[in-house]
């Protein structure tokens, strides 16, 4: 069922470029190339990688270099625009055709997250989409 995930992490770790571009990618391809801006967003926000993947089994500390960890994801990958709205058309439009439906579900329940701070925004959304679906949740 892991690989069910595999669209959380195009979700929130790929732009559309990334998507149209490496579409043909498989899942280790994908995973290389997310390590180097997992990096970039650690070392930006002091996140650590345990931290980050605890995110996977429900654990969301209060913690502001993880939420702000998050942010620096959306950014990166432009799924977050300056003013802090997050881009659900284009997360949809990451999503590969065999996972729309478990996908679209997810971001459409987690479309009322809100909130002024970037950082607690993006946090609650990740938090969100993983109490919808746990077992498609991949921490980006």
């Amino acid at each position: 069922m892991r690989s069910a995930g595999i669209f959380v992490i195009l979700i929130c770790s790929l732009s559309l470029r990334l998507v149209f571009v490496h579409g043909g990618m498989d899942i280790d391809e994908i995973r290389a190339m997310l390590t180097k801006f997992r990096k970039k967003c650690m070392d930006e926000t002091k996140t650590n990688l345990e931290t980050i993947e605890d995110t996977e089994f429900g654990v969301f500390p209060e913690d502001e270099s993880l939420k702000c960890y998050f942010k620096c994801v959306f950014e990166k990958f432009h799924m977050m625009d300056k003013d802090g709205k997050i881009k659900y058309n284009i997360l949809k439009k990451a999503i590969p055709d065999v996972y729309k439906e478990i996908g679209n579900e997810m971001i459409d329940s987690c479309k009322h997250i809100d909130s002024q701070n970037k950082c607690e925004k993006t946090f609650m959304f990740m938090k969100c989409m993983y109490n919808v679906n746990p077992w498609a949740y991949i921490a980006p």
